[in-house]
């Protein structure tokens, strides 16, 4: 098992994804006693302009708190996407949601397409894509446990059981979209 992960999370402003980096870093930290750090940047508008979350996870020390060499990359928008596509070495994964990004061009870096966003639809809700996401990040990298995320998802969202239960669904369907 890898003892360090760089993640990056990106899309829009409103994609939930400074929370679904928050629930990486939880289930890390608290439930699987790693260290971890969450870098966002995102612009001035709350919703709609470029964000991203830079997660590091390490069995060791982390000594700079933002993604150097990524091994994976979400993009949930085609303008994250494009931020990266052209950037990414051989060894990086870019995971993106089918559904948003139109425009797949050739990378060094391997490529998987999930139609993530319809799949948060169909749930319900097409706010917890981002959860979704997770499931996919989990299940294609092993960094960190399914067990410790869905604890992180009943700690963050303790008080309200119907998110719990849309979260961990999103989730485990996230992971049954990937296939080994």
């Amino acid at each position: 098992m890898k003892e360090r992960w760089e993640i990056i999370l990106s899309g829009v402003g409103g994609q939930g994804l400074i929370v679904s980096g928050s629930i990486l870093g939880e289930a890390a930290t608290i439930y699987e006693n790693k260290n971890a750090t969450l870098t966002s940047s995102y612009g001035t508008e709350t919703r709609g302009t470029f964000t991203k979350s830079d997660i590091i996870i390490s069995d060791g020390d982390i000594y700079y708190p933002e993604v150097m060499k990524e091994d994976a990359v979400l993009a949930l928008a085609q303008v994250a996407y494009n931020r990266y596509v052209g950037s990414l070495d051989e060894e990086a994964v870019l995971i993106y949601d089918s559904g948003l990004v139109e425009d797949v061009k050739a990378s060094r870096a391997k490529q998987l397409g999930f139609p993530i966003t319809d799949i948060a639809r169909e749930l319900g809700n097409p706010a917890v894509a981002n959860i979704v996401a997770l499931g996919i990040i989990v299940k294609l990298t092993g960094v960190v446990s399914p067990e410790a995320v869905v604890k992180a998802i009943e700690g963050r969202f303790i008080k309200k059981p119907r998110v719990v239960e849309l979260n961990t669904k999103a989730f485990n369907r996230g992971m049954e979209l990937v296939k080994d």
